[in-house]
């Protein structure tokens, strides 16, 4: 099985049904073409919240507070500027923190982002703590990273020592 797979087999409620995400608004939004990889986690899970804490977003979603697009251009620049570190991460990968792409957050504040690269395979996944100055970098696609971690086999520097559960769940809802 896939760790896309692997991620979907976990408890689930909510509504079933198929996730419409805007792709075409999204990538002229943002500038950006998505890997195919991304597109198909989000097509499974956007407006999914993972142990009723990690909500991923949606693109295209009529709630802006979870609509990729609204959450990636709200970051702003404060948001970086208090952490020099990240830019300084960034810098060395040759990306601005406004190419950074917001794919989902946390009841604490804490930002889940992609970090763009030429090759769709090379795209990393950046999480950083809303509240300090923490951080989680993963060379790979967001599903294998959430499921990582939802797994015990990543312990994020970010989340707290609660997230996830011991049996991990997510609550569907593909219409948010």
């Amino acid at each position: 099985m896939t760790d896309l797979e692997l991620l979907a087999a976990l408890p689930a409620t909510g509504e079933t049904g198929v996730v419409v995400n805007d792709w075409e608004r999204t990538e002229t939004a943002l500038g950006v073409t998505f890997p195919a990889a991304f597109k198909r986690f989000l097509d499974m899970f956007g407006g999914a919240k993972f142990d009723d804490f990690l909500r991923v977003y949606r693109a295209g979603a009529d709630n802006e507070n979870v609509d990729l697009v609204s959450r990636t251009k709200e970051v702003g620049e404060k948001f970086f500027e208090i952490r020099p570190h990240i830019g300084e991460l960034l810098a060395q990968r040759g990306v601005e923190p406004a190419q950074l792409v917001r794919w989902g957050g946390t009841d604490n504040a804490d930002a889940c982002f992609l970090i763009p690269h030429p090759d769709p395979r090379m795209w990393a996944v950046l999480v950083v703590e809303g509240r300090g100055n923490d951080y989680d970098l993963f060379e790979g696609p967001v599903e294998s990273y959430l499921l990582s971690v939802l797994q015990g086999e990543i312990v994020s520097e970010v989340f707290p020592d609660d997230f996830p559960d011991e049996a991990p769940s997510y609550e569907r809802n593909p219409r948010i």
